[in-house]
């Protein structure tokens, strides 16, 4: 009776360690899946604000010169930035 509960169990073991692997396989897959998703996403909206920038910057430039267009786009720039610093914060609490 022992040697059929200790080959029960050991079955048992396996079929959870087998479980726990498709599990964590699939967790693994969904995971990769998805950094793929923002990773893609991350680079069209970087590409897209280069270009919106450079347009930007362009269009400034003409109406009242490099000084000027510069210091809007990078003080845009320097807004935007203290401002998703204020969005982790509070999200932080």
């Amino acid at each position: 009776m022992s040697v059929e509960g200790s080959s029960l169990l050991a079955d048992l073991l396996k079929s959870l360690v087998a479980l726990g692997a498709v599990s964590a396989g699939a967790a693994v897959r969904r995971a990769a899946s998805t950094v793929g998703g923002y990773l893609v996403v991350g680079i069209l909206l970087a590409v897209s604000l280069c270009f919106l920038t450079f347009a930007g910057y362009r269009a400034l430039s003409l109406a009242m010169g490099s000084i000027h267009a510069a210091l809007i786009v990078g003080c845009a720039y320097l807004f935007a930035a203290l401002i998703a610093a204020l969005v982790l914060q509070m999200r932080r609490r």
